[in-house]
């Protein structure tokens, strides 16, 4: 297992509004791209990513690719969690002869195959310790407006709109409105409203079956954004998944339960 471990390399695909340091440190190489770093228009929504939408990110992810020594003659495995999750099934999917894109096992953590927004509740971190949950199919395309995401930025960070990054291991993450409250700061406004667009209208669902990656499907029985039905859905859709359902997880679950990620890519190294 030694020697296997010294030949792999992951590939880190965060969520949205965070970045690589919601995983646990995995013992291997990694190679960990700014998903925020796309090209950004004024108001986040450039024309690119309305044309191309997924696409956008994967031209992000391959260029990082392309220019990391450590990729090449390794055992791959590409770590994903949420937003991080669907991009890699769309870029996996959509790109089945892409060199790049032949891996040797997929971690999926708290993602959807879609349809996107259809059940997620969105959970709005209020003052004094209280959440607010509300349904988004309906709500995206206000919630989504510039100046309600720049308003909820200043309110969330103390009237700042600048993206100020977060070291999430250190920061005492516990629940998903501790990774909430810190994601919006992490970023900038503009990035969110670009992860939100691109997740209109995702499903991938019929594409699945011609996956044949090892691949194994961790999700907490507690997370509110993606209910365990859309992790038995994934489960069942790829002929090779595992499905790994961690007991009072919930959407942090990638540095709250870090050792179940770490186990997970171990486990997927030695196959």
């Amino acid at each position: 297992m030694t020697g296997l471990l010294q030949t792999s390399t992951a590939l880190l695909l965060h969520g949205m509004s965070l970045n690589h340091t919601i995983f646990p440190e995995l013992g291997i190489p990694t190679i960990c791209p700014n998903l925020a770093g796309i090209e950004l228009g004024v108001d986040g929504i450039s024309p690119d990513l309305r044309r191309d939408g997924f696409e956008s990110y994967v031209r992000l992810v391959e260029s990082e690719l392309e220019h990391s020594e450590c990729w090449n003659n390794t055992r791959r495995i590409v770590v994903s969690h949420s937003f991080g999750g669907m991009l890699a099934l769309h870029w996996l999917t959509a790109h089945p002869g892409s060199e790049l894109a032949q891996i040797d096992g997929l971690v999926i953590i708290g993602s959807t195959a879609g349809p996107m927004y259809d059940r997620v509740r969105l959970r709005v971190p209020l003052p004094w310790e209280l959440d607010w949950r509300i349904e988004v199919g309906w709500l995206v395309p206000y919630w989504n407006l510039p100046k309600t995401t720049r308003f909820v930025k200043r309110l969330m960070c103390g009237g700042k709109i600048e993206a100020n990054p977060v070291d999430f291991r250190s920061r005492g993450i516990r629940s998903e409105t501790d990774l909430g409250r810190a994601g919006w700061r992490n970023v900038d406004w503009r990035a969110l409203r670009a992860y939100r667009y691109t997740m209109q209208g995702f499903d991938v669902r019929d594409r699945l079956h011609a996956m044949e990656v090892p691949t194994i499907i961790l999700h907490g029985t507690e997370d509110s954004l993606f209910a365990v039905e859309d992790a038995r859905l994934l489960s069942d859709l790829i002929p090779e998944a595992e499905l790994r359902l961690v007991e009072g997880a919930d959407h942090a679950l990638p540095v709250t339960h870090g050792e179940e990620v770490v186990t997970a890519v171990t486990d997927l190294v030695g196959r």
